[in-house]
């Protein structure tokens, strides 16, 4: 239930490819005329401004008043989104509709891991995790369907039923454990940890349940009270192991944005459109969508078993040959070469590089990053790792 909202904002960040092309075009309603090739990549760009502002924001605020909240609190940015790419007369709403559609992916990213590690069982946290990722992925195809199909004021109304439906849903959740006991309501806790453990009823409780549910209480007790020892420090951040862990964590960010990926997807059609492919615009975005998705959930499937290492590398090999072929024929374009018998090599090279990065690249960062963090300083290494991802992308 809680990844409707991602599903939801992986079509805000699938809208803009089919849409790009139309804003551009003198067709365009906005009153301010038709999007300029600047104003396009400040449509982009400005998405990864709001994942800067909204991962630290959002994970303060599920700190603070608990994670349920903290989750449903994202719907605001991205309901927004919607109502200014509905209502907004010039490119200035659009600016500020993706600032806000950024901040409430900013937040997704940093609250709903948080969500995960509260309520899964230590043995499902990695698959529920990855979860996370497939279903950004399921948006973003959703968004160039969508796109493909409906009109530019059709998809708004369509799109806002989604975090109607993840405020409903997530109505009938009850608040994590840890965040309960946080707040010294141990029964409620213990209430909700039998029900995200699907236990019924007291009798059922098992000696695994009860040493988990001790445990919770042993680690909120040390968080509500800390000794000086507890306390986190910047000597914390110092250690060899935080060092080394966040330095994996902030270099796996970097590298799942410099891959491309985001920016292939966002301008997807624009790129097909200009490198002359057969297929339509939108259709090889729509195949991309799906290749991208394939490749994610051949890498929820492979992770345990290869390992993260060599899904790592493959990936990071295949996207480089394929960014690379793609980039030898777009140089060879623009240097007038007729390359008309090589009009489907943009699609192949695209969806070669999304599907390795897909592999590796893309979803495997969020699953190491709690594996490498050392627990004292997870919450805020996760937090500078997630900002790195939106700068990483605001660069690119």
């Amino acid at each position: 239930a809680v990844n409707i909202i991602t599903i939801s904002h992986g079509a805000a960040i699938g809208w803009v490819s089919p849409f790009l092309p139309y804003l551009q075009s003198s067709e365009s309603h906005l009153t301010s005329g038709s999007v300029s090739i600047e104003q396009a990549s400040w449509i982009g760009s400005l998405l990864c401004v709001g994942g800067m502002i909204g991962a630290p924001l959002f994970g303060l605020l599920a700190d603070r008043f608990g994670k349920k909240l903290g989750l449903q609190l994202i719907v605001i940015p991205h309901v927004a989104f919607w109502l200014c790419i509905l209502y907004g007369p010039n490119v200035y709403f659009i600016y500020l509709g993706r600032i806000l559609a950024g901040s409430g992916g900013g937040g997704i990213l940093r609250a709903i891991p948080l969500y995960i590690a509260d309520i899964a069982h230590s043995k499902l946290r990695g698959m529920l995790g990855s979860v996370l990722v497939i279903s950004l992925n399921v948006g973003i195809l959703l968004g160039f369907v969508l796109g493909d199909s409906l009109s530019y004021f059709t998809v708004p109304y369509v799109m806002l039923v989604a975090p109607t439906l993840f405020v409903v849903c997530t109505c009938f959740l009850p608040e994590t454990p840890y965040c309960l006991l946080k707040q010294n309501r141990t029964e409620k806790a213990e209430l909700s940890l039998m029900f995200y453990r699907g236990v019924e009823g007291h009798f059922q409780k098992t000696d695994d349940f009860r040493k988990e549910f001790e445990q919770m209480k042993k680690l909120a007790q040390l968080t509500e009270e800390p000794s000086e020892e507890h306390k986190l420090s910047w000597r914390d951040f110092c250690t060899k192991q935080a060092r080394k862990g966040l330095g994996i964590g902030i270099f796996l960010m970097a590298l799942n944005q410099f891959c491309g990926a985001l920016a292939i997807i966002t301008y997807s059609a624009n790129i097909f459109t200009e490198s002359g492919s057969d297929l339509s615009p939108n259709v090889s975005s729509i195949i991309v969508a799906l290749i991208q998705l394939t490749g994610t959930v051949v890498s929820f499937i492979l992770v345990d078993n290869l390992g993260r290492k060599i899904l790592l590398v493959i990936s990071t090999i295949g996207t480089t040959a394929g960014l690379f072929s793609m980039g030898i024929f777009s140089f060879l374009q623009h240097s007038g070469h007729d390359l008309s018998e090589l009009g489907s090599l943009p699609i192949l090279s695209l969806s070669f590089t999304i599907l390795f990065s897909s592999f590796g690249i893309l979803p495997l960062p969020y699953v190491i990053l709690a594996e490498v963090l050392p627990q004292k300083i997870r919450n805020v290494g996760s937090t500078i790792s997630i900002l790195m991802i939106s700068t990483s992308a605001f660069v690119v």
